[in-house]
């Protein structure tokens, strides 16, 4: 099920549904997701009912992370705000209750530790007051301002049981202190009129950890924690200038991007793991391409050190032939991949190391900071632009072959070559910053070799996706059209108002229209679910970039407000939609919200 709300600080990180279950819970990193559900319940007049069964409205307050749902059951109201700790690393949750009737709301968690379930620990500490859940350095720990009413912990998916959150619809629970290995566990809360009260769970690598954090809680109280948290990422906001147009989702935009951004510098593409059901597999991988997307989003706003963070992360992670690999876990080993390695080289797309040095230099160009780029300079800049330089064909003056920013094929792509131009125009500004002149020469010259290629690419009408090449000669063409041809302006191949540009962008318009939005290329079946193809976020808004920059503003933002009608009401926004409007694949993606951000900024530019 769709993500509605993404919640985090940099090491604990909560998404929940459209049903406001928490379906994800990844602590100290985003590398394994700990949780299978967390449900709230309501018991009244002898019914009870999920809330997620109850169509819950659910959004963020104004400009911060505070998500905040609401509903009603046999005449009570509901409404729960949560919010993770900018400073320690608690989910804080507050539930407001309408109610003249007797009425028990009820907590039920089901873990699965470090990615699985087997030999968790769930119990009761009467010391704490506490509800644990832990196996080895991961530990979870349930407390509130308000006594349990009733608490149990027990087995599920095992010996016929379902799980300890199944007797929460009685309305009572059997007081069980302890279970291990495969366990959830439940408590309630019992309110006779109208009430509000507190309650948080503790992510930690320890005991005593949690008990230091849990006991911080109540002393300096939960209501403090959600108000300085609110207030933190009002403050936050403060950094980026007032834009305009759309400046509201601008905002929600950055703050969904920030959840993603962990302590170590990594950005995951998406933390929505309901994309499993398809191959087992996730997009809680850090992309060079999307985190350099998501860097260059954060740079225009201003934020210095979440866009350095993305450098802090890929540069050591160069091979030493100087690319990049396709993808990596948040810990920075390489991610897995479905590229045969029978080419002769790493499976790599060689975009995704050219991208990076085009991201650098607009943070360098922003931020001059020196002393943040001088580490970088010789084993990180100067090696990618040299693999850029020679990962070519050198009579030809094209890129050799790789596969494409969309993962599908291999060989000599547009995208790929508008970026290692970029790249190494980066790299010609960096060497010449620091006095390499002739070095500088070399990498611009090699660049407008680059450059003459994909002039070669230009088919009357619209730009050629790839070219097939034989004995350094083009031999033929791949006249698939293509959206991420509208980027070559913003990579700076050509002026935004170049001839070419506007053609090529009138025929991608005209072709790859679906349902308001714009598709990725002609026939594409990824996750098709009728005769058209899906349109995506990244791609519509590629188009409202190119309108932007045209200065055809109503173009522009008609385009954006296609995107933010896709948006679930809490502003999350997809990687694409079908037709009809539902949601295939992962919510809320990355990339989507680096691209919105970048379409305001040029619209109000």
């Amino acid at each position: 099920m769709t993500r509605s709300v993404i919640l985090g600080n940099g090491a604990l990180s909560v998404l929940m549904d459209q049903g406001y279950v928490i379906r994800e819970v990844y602590y100290p990193l985003t590398t394994e997701n700990n949780a299978n559900a967390l449900r709230i319940g309501v018991w009244c007049d002898g019914d009870f009912s999920w809330f997620s069964e109850l169509s819950p409205e659910i959004g963020y307050l104004d400009d911060t992370l505070v998500s905040v749902a609401s509903a009603s059951f046999k005449g009570v109201s509901l409404k729960f705000y949560d919010c993770v700790d900018f400073a320690y690393n608690v989910l804080v949750r507050r539930c407001e209750l309408k109610t003249q009737k007797e009425c028990r709301v009820f907590f039920a968690f089901d873990y699965k530790i470090d990615g699985h379930d087997e030999g968790d620990t769930a119990l009761y500490d009467p010391a704490t007051s506490s509800i644990i859940h832990y196996k080895e350095s991961r530990w979870f720990v349930f407390s509130s301002n308000q006594p349990f009413f009733e608490y149990a912990t027990g087995y599920k998916q095992t010996r016929g049981l379902v799980g300890t959150w199944k007797d929460c619809e009685d309305g009572r629970l059997s007081g069980n202190p302890i279970a291990q290995g495969a366990v959830d566990s439940a408590v309630s809360f019992r309110f006779f009129q109208d009430s509000s009260f507190y309650s948080w769970i503790v992510a930690s690598r320890d005991l005593l950890e949690a008990k230091r954090v849990n006991d911080y809680v109540r002393t300096k109280s939960a209501d403090e924690l959600m108000k300085r948290t609110a207030n933190y990422w009002r403050a936050w906001l403060s950094v980026s200038k007032a834009v305009g147009d759309f400046s509201d989702a601008l905002k929600r935009s950055a703050l969904i991007i920030a959840c993603h951004c962990q302590n170590n510098g990594a950005i995951p593409a998406s933390l929505d793991t309901d994309i499993m059901r398809f191959n087992r597999d996730t997009y809680n991988y850090v992309w060079p391409r999307d985190a350099a997307y998501a860097s260059l989003a954060l740079t225009l706003l201003g934020y210095l050190d979440l866009s350095r963070g993305v450098f802090r992360f890929l540069f050591p992670l160069i091979m030493r032939e100087g690319c990049m690999f396709q993808k990596y876990t948040v810990e920075g080993h390489w991610g897995s991949t479905w590229h045969p390695w029978t080419q002769g080289f790493f499976p790599i797309q060689e975009d995704e190391t050219a991208i990076i040095l085009h991201a650098l230099w607009q943070h360098f160009s922003r931020f001059q900071d020196v002393d943040f780029v001088k580490p970088y300079y010789r084993p990180g800049i100067k090696a990618a632009a040299d693999f850029l330089l020679n990962f070519r064909d050198k009579k030809l003056g094209l890129p050799l072959p790789s596969y494409d920013l969309w993962e599908e094929r291999f060989g000599t792509h547009l995208y790929t070559c508008a970026c290692v131009y970029a790249g190494l125009k980066a790299a010609s500004n960096f060497t010449r910053f620091f006095g390499e002149l002739e070095l500088a020469r070399k990498y611009e010259s090699v660049a407008e070799e680059v450059k003459a290629g994909i002039d070669a690419m230009w088919l009357g009408d619209h730009f050629a996706r790839s070219v097939k090449v034989e004995n350094s000669k083009i031999v033929g063409f791949d006249e698939t059209i293509d959206a991420s041809s509208l980027l070559l302006p913003q990579l700076g191949v050509y002026p935004a108002d170049h001839p070419k540009v506007v053609q090529n962008a009138r025929v991608v318009e005209q072709k790859l229209s679906v349902a308001g939005g714009i598709a990725r290329y002609e026939n594409d079946t990824y996750l098709k679910t009728s005769e058209q193809p899906n349109p995506w976020v990244i791609t519509t808004l590629w188009l409202a970039e190119q309108k932007a920059l045209t200065r055809d503003l109503e173009g522009a933002r008609r385009l954006i407000q296609w995107v933010l009608s896709k948006a679930l009401k809490s502003g999350v926004l997809p990687e694409q939609v079908t037709p009809k409007g539902d949601y295939p694949s992962v919510t809320p993606l990355v990339w989507s919200h680096a691209e919105l951000i970048r379409a305001i900024v040029m619209l109000n530019s």
